[in-house]
């Protein structure tokens, strides 16, 4: 009965402490650092200015490009053909190497020139020399450039090939013979023919001389004849615009308009009406030694397609003068008198000039800065000269 008790209690007391709940723990508090990332910050490029100003920086990036001749490779052939044939052709030697062929290398410069030639691979001493001399003589190459389209220092190689080509069409060839700009041409060089008309007063442009009847001239029967025979040019802009020099000569025929003959002494110049004869002609004739001083501007390249136009003056130095009258006697005999003289006409003449036309045809004005005669001398003449000029490439 006691151990039935016992074990009674102990049962009682094991289920009684399964039935007892645990007092949780008090957790902490954990502190979780948090790190805060700013968003990101979209910058204009172009808001670098003060107080609200701006500064735009562009910078637009080219294909490099490669020089080359003017007119392109078809161009640079046909060139090199001309050339080689022209060697073959003056030479003599009847065992030729038709068909070899110099390698050669050359540097082309900032400005387009033609630098350092050299003989990369070549053949004899006779076809080397032949083949940098052609190099050396290229006209002026479109420079290299680089990314931002400025010219840089290029090398390139060419091969020159002895041989003739005078079945090819050389058209590409004179294509680049109008337009290389190395070798532009002016549009002095030419033959004009026109004719004068006397003024009474610079920039007054008036044919009537009421006080000196014996200036008045007749344009129909007054002629000019400039003979303008070299040019030389100085290029400005490109093509389009250049300074023109040379030389010429200027024949300069004046008819009066009543048959008065030149009297002078060493200090004056006048005129006697002579009218004893029935004159047919009586004409002041005096030759001049040009020089133009012209800026030529044209559209383009070429000689015969272009449009130009000549501003300058053109300045010269008399060379020979005389007075010649020639009529009919009343028994019908015919007489023609030539008298040589300076007759105190001004030693020098400047003229303005404008000329301008459209490839070998073109007209020209020329107006008198200087008196015709010294000063003091008589009444100031100015003559104004014009015509039609038939112009010459070189």
């Amino acid at each position: 009965m006691k151990l039935a008790t016992l074990l009674a209690s102990v049962l009682l007391v094991h289920s009684f402490s399964a039935q007892v709940i645990e007092k949780p723990k008090e957790i902490e508090p954990v502190q979780v650092e948090e790190t805060l990332v700013p968003p990101p910050v979209e910058v204009d490029e172009t808001d670098f200015g003060v107080a609200g100003n701006e500064i735009t920086i562009s910078v637009e990036m080219m294909d490099p490009k490669a020089a080359s001749f003017p007119g392109g490779p078809d161009s640079l052939m046909a060139y090199l053909a001309s050339q080689v044939e022209l060697f073959i052709l003056q030479d003599t030697n009847e065992t030729f190497p038709f068909g070899e062929q110099v390698f050669v290398v050359f540097e082309v410069g900032t400005d387009g020139q033609i630098l350092n030639p050299k003989v990369e691979l070549g053949y004899d001493a006779f076809l080397d020399s032949a083949a940098l001399r052609i190099i050396r003589d290229m006209p002026k190459w479109e420079p290299a450039t680089n990314e931002l389209d400025q010219p840089v220092l290029s090398t390139n190689r060419v091969t020159v090939t002895f041989d003739l080509f005078l079945d090819e069409d050389m058209s590409d060839f004179e294509d680049w013979e109008e337009t290389d700009q190395n070798n532009f041409k002016s549009h002095w060089a030419s033959f004009e023919f026109g004719t004068s008309l006397n003024t009474n007063g610079m920039f007054s442009f008036d044919p009537s001389f009421e006080n000196n009847p014996e200036w008045e001239n007749v344009p129909t029967k007054s002629s000019v004849f400039n003979l303008n025979l070299f040019a030389y040019n100085f290029k400005l802009i490109d093509q389009y615009l250049k300074f023109s020099t040379g030389y010429g000569f200027s024949f300069i025929n004046t008819e009066f308009n009543a048959p008065y003959v030149l009297q002078h002494t060493n200090n004056s110049v006048s005129a006697v009406l002579d009218t004893t004869q029935a004159l047919k002609r009586n004409s002041l004739y005096g030759v001049y030694f040009t020089v133009p001083l012209l800026f030529e501007i044209t559209n383009k390249g070429s000689f015969k397609d272009a449009f130009y136009m000549n501003l300058g003056v053109v300045a010269g130095a008399r060379i020979y003068s005389h007075q010649r009258q020639t009529g009919t006697y009343e028994n019908g005999d015919k007489f023609e008198w030539v008298t040589k003289s300076k007759f105190n006409l001004n030693p020098y003449m400047l003229d303005a000039a404008v000329r301008l036309g459209y490839g070998h045809f073109g007209v020209f004005a020329n107006y008198a800065l200087l008196s015709t005669f010294k000063k003091d001398m008589t009444a100031a003449i100015y003559p104004l000269r014009f015509g039609v000029s038939l112009n010459i490439p070189q």
